[in-house]
C-alpha cells in the first residue's frame, strides 16, 4: 500500500455539487494510508467552507482558502502541504466508486515514486445527453465514459489521464513545477489541460503511467453542457493548448506555423461547404471547424511567446497565509 494518501479537490463556484463529491466519498471504504482530504477553495467564497465542516470529523475533510481564481495555484497551495504523499486529484462534481480509495493505495503498493495513475471515468447525465450527431464534438469525459482496455492494473507506456480521475506523489508534481498556472479555470490564457500537462511532464522526466480500472468515478453533466455554444467555447480552450503545446520552447517553429496555415484555410474552406449544404448539423460542424482552427491558430502565437504570460508564483509552505483547517 502507499505510505500515505491523500484526496486533493480544488473547488469553486459548486458548493452543492460538492457536497455530493464529498458525500460518496465518506461513504468510500478508507485504507490505513488515508490521512485526509484537502478542499481547495479558490476565488470567490460561496459556501463550501461550511459545507466541508458539515461533515463529521471522521472523514478528516479539511478547507485550504485561496483568494486567486485560479485551478493551478490553487492545487499548487495544496501540494504544499502535502509532503510525500499520493495525491488522488478529482474535481468537485465528480461521485465516486467506494472501492476507489482502496484501489489507488493499492496500485501503489512499495512505491515510493516515479508513477502516476489513472482511472475510468463514467458520466451521471441528470439533465440528459445531447443529440448523438453532437457527441463526437465534446472533449473527453463530458458526455461520454472513458476507459482503457484493461481489467487489472496495468502499466500504460505515454499513456494521460482524465483530469477529473488520477493520482501522482506530491514530490513528483513538486518536482516538475507543480501545474502551469496560465493553462486551466482561471488560467491567464483560458487554455484547458494543465493536468494533462502536468502529466506529459511528469512522462518526460521518466515517470511511468499505470491504468487502474477499479478506480471508478462519474462525472456530473452539466446543464449548460448541452448548449452548443458551450461546446464551441470549450472546443476553443482546448485547441488554445494545442497550439501552445506546438510552439512552446521551439526554437524555429516557421514550418509548425506553416503547417497550421494550411490546415486553418482547409478548415475555413470546409465550413463554407457545410454552409452551402444547409442543416444544422452541418451549421454546427461548420462553427466548430472554423472556432477551433482560431483556437489552435491563437494557440500557436501564444506559445512562441510563452515566457511573457503571467503567472501565479507558488508560495513555500511556511508562506501559504491560509492554512488548511
Amino acid at each position: 500500500m502507499a505510505d500515505s494518501l491523500w484526496v486533493l479537490i480544488a473547488a469553486a463556484g459548486k458548493a452543492t455539487l460538492l457536497q455530493r463529491t464529498l458525500s460518496s466519498l465518506a461513504e468510500a471504504q478508507k485504507p490505513v494510508s488515508y490521512c485526509g482530504t484537502l478542499i481547495v477553495e479558490n476565488g470567490q467564497r460561496c459556501g463550501i467552507k461550511e459545507v466541508v465542516h458539515g461533515f463529521a470529523s471522521e472523514h478528516r475533510f479539511q478547507h485550504l482558502y485561496v483568494p486567486q481564481a485560479n485551478k493551478s495555484h490553487a492545487l499548487n497551495c495544496a501540494l504544499t502541504q502535502l509532503g510525500d504523499s499520493l495525491v488522488f486529484m478529482t474535481d468537485d462534481d465528480v461521485r465516486l466508486d467506494s472501492k476507489v480509495l482502496m484501489a489507488y493505495d493499492e496500485a501503489a503498493r512499495n512505491c515510493r515514486g516515479g508513477q502516476f495513475y489513472g482511472g475510468p471515468v463514467q458520466i451521471d447525465a441528470e439533465h440528459g445527453l445531447p443529440p448523438a450527431w453532437m457527441r463526437r464534438y465534446y472533449p473527453l469525459t463530458i458526455v461520454e465514459p472513458w476507459t482503457l482496455p484493461h481489467e487489472t492494473t496495468s502499466a500504460v507506456s505515454g499513456q494521460t489521464f482524465m483530469g477529473t480521475n488520477w493520482a501522482a506523489f506530491a514530490h513528483d508534481l513538486r518536482a516538475i513545477g507543480g501545474f502551469d498556472t496560465r493553462l486551466g479555470p482561471g488560467g491567464t490564457t483560458t487554455a484547458a489541460g494543465q493536468e494533462t500537462e502536468a502529466q506529459r511532464r511528469l512522462l518526460a522526466r521518466g515517470a511511468n503511467a499505470v491504468y487502474v480500472p477499479k478506480a471508478v468515478a462519474w462525472h456530473y453533466l452539466h446543464r449548460e453542457f448541452l448548449d452548443p455554444a458551450w461546446v464551441l467555447k470549450r472546443s476553443y480552450r482546448h485547441a488554445l493548448e494545442w497550439g501552445i503545446r506546438r510552439t512552446r520552447g521551439e526554437k524555429w517553429p516557421a514550418i509548425t506555423i506553416a503547417r497550421a496555415a494550411l490546415g486553418r484555410l482547409n478548415a475555413y474552406a470546409k465550413a463554407a461547404a457545410l454552409r452551402l449544404l444547409g442543416g444544422q448539423q452541418r451549421r454546427f460542424a461548420a462553427e466548430f471547424h472554423e472556432v477551433k482552427w482560431r483556437g489552435r491558430w491563437d494557440g500557436l502565437w501564444l506559445g512562441m511567446h510563452w515566457d511573457e504570460q503571467p503567472q501565479f508564483s507558488t508560495p513555500a509552505a511556511s508562506d501559504t497565509s491560509a492554512r488548511a483547517a
